[in-house]
């Protein structure tokens, strides 16, 4: 007889990138699209610390655990077969999982990072940051390729995502992530998507 226990799928899967790249939307849809989401309502406290009528920097919510979560003995072993976000750094430091690891990782255009943090927390980011933001991600993301428990991860760019959800959501499927992609897709909507580079004043701090 087949215990159900070992039928359920234990992957870990995971929304990763800097902040303002993304990640809650792609966080929102997934979970949309029927994965299970782990993340804590009291990090909403912050968003709405810094939300008014005229701004809300994370519309639909944070989708992140508390910081304590994160640098928990183990992490993120308690979470398998569970979705979850784990922006830049917290990969490569993760333990090493049991079974596996699908990572989604969102890039943004530099300058858009910039004025959406500045947008979202009153200041700046350091200008060292800024300056090697691409190469910090590059840099993250081939770590996470020498995880030997990540199964597979998709590079996606916030704008294209936006733009066209239905091809990144099948590519997400192709991979095995078990998701509906139309309700994915459903979740997305141009107005995620403030600080177009195309619109902004591009350099002033």
């Amino acid at each position: 007889m087949i215990d159900e226990t070992d039928k359920k799928d234990k992957t870990l899967y995971v929304v990763s990138g800097f902040m303002r790249t993304g990640t809650s939307m792609m966080m929102k849809a997934l979970e949309a699209g029927g994965l299970e989401t782990a993340y804590k309502q009291s990090r909403e406290e912050m968003r709405l610390k810094f939300a008014d009528e005229h701004y809300d920097p994370n519309i639909g919510g944070l989708y992140e655990l508390e910081r304590a979560d994160y640098q928990e003995k183990g992490f993120p072993k308690k979470y398998a077969g569970k979705l979850i976000k784990a922006l830049n750094m917290a990969i490569p430091g993760m333990d090493v999982m049991d079974d596996r690891i699908k990572v989604v990782y969102m890039r943004r255009d530099t300058e858009e990072i910039r004025q959406s943090y500045d947008a979202f927390f009153g200041h700046q980011l350091n200008k060292k940051v800024i300056e090697n933001l691409q190469e910090i991600q590059s840099n993250i993301i081939e770590r996470i390729k020498n995880r030997k428990d990540v199964l597979s991860i998709n590079v996606f760019w916030f704008r294209n995502v936006i733009n066209n959800p239905l091809k990144h959501f099948n590519i997400l499927k192709q991979n095995g992530w078990n998701i509906d992609v139309e309700k994915a897709v459903e979740v997305v909507d141009p107005e995620y998507y403030r600080f177009r580079l195309e619109n902004l004043t591009v350099g002033v701090y």
